[in-house]
């Protein structure tokens, strides 16, 4: 018999249409988001946060990402870019997702807390001079906020970028980006745009 999951039990009149929904108000979401993201103020924010990230890696810095859940899933991608490329050939530049192993996150979880997941990383891994991008679209994670404190205890460049709910995270990084959403996909979208946009900076001036 074949296996059975809860889309089986949804008629094809609630199944048709759910898409187009779902990719309509997507796009309201974002047409209103862009506006919101090309804020003076805003820009100017990124492009700070952006150029000291670049500035770190050009002085020998490694960049430490980390993040929960889809978070974790950027972070990864977030590294693989800097290490491999975007949109232009370059070298490889030093970076770690601290969430990609999984047997480190299980083994600090359970050892000690789930809070100390990426603190443990940083703590071995962080040099000052190094840079960690902390992602976390609520702002409340607990261990992202221990990462960033252990982080610029370590003389690292911190950056976070969070959503609306993230205010909380101001003073804790020295650049803490906010995405005027409280969406967690578009908030989730708005951190792939910008760091694809710095990835894509650092691709320019390494020609």
């Amino acid at each position: 018999m074949p296996h059975r999951h809860a889309l089986h039990d949804v008629a094809p009149e609630r199944r048709r249409p759910a898409v187009a929904d779902r990719q309509q108000r997507g796009l309201s979401a974002w047409a209103k988001l862009a506006r919101s993201l090309a804020e003076p103020e805003l820009v100017a924010q990124v492009d700070a946060a952006g150029t000291a990230l670049l500035d770190a890696l050009v002085g020998g810095g490694t960049l430490l990402v980390a993040g929960n859940g889809g978070s974790a899933a950027i972070a990864s991608h977030v590294a693989a870019e800097f290490i491999g490329k975007c949109i232009l050939d370059r070298g490889p530049l030093p970076a770690v997702n601290l969430a990609e192993s999984l047997s480190s996150i299980t083994a600090v979880a359970n050892d000690y807390s789930y809070d100390e997941t990426f603190a443990r990383g940083i703590a071995a891994l962080g040099r000052p001079g190094d840079v960690l991008l902390a992602m976390s679209t609520s702002g409340t994670s607990r261990n992202i906020v221990r990462a960033l404190d252990v982080a610029r205890d370590q003389g690292l460049l911190t950056i976070a970028l969070t959503g609306r709910r993230g205010t909380g995270l101001a003073g804790r990084a020295d650049h803490v980006l906010v995405v005027p959403s409280e969406e967690t996909p578009r908030i989730q979208e708005a951190h792939m745009l910008w760091t694809h946009v710095w990835c894509e900076a650092v691709d320019v001036v390494c020609q």
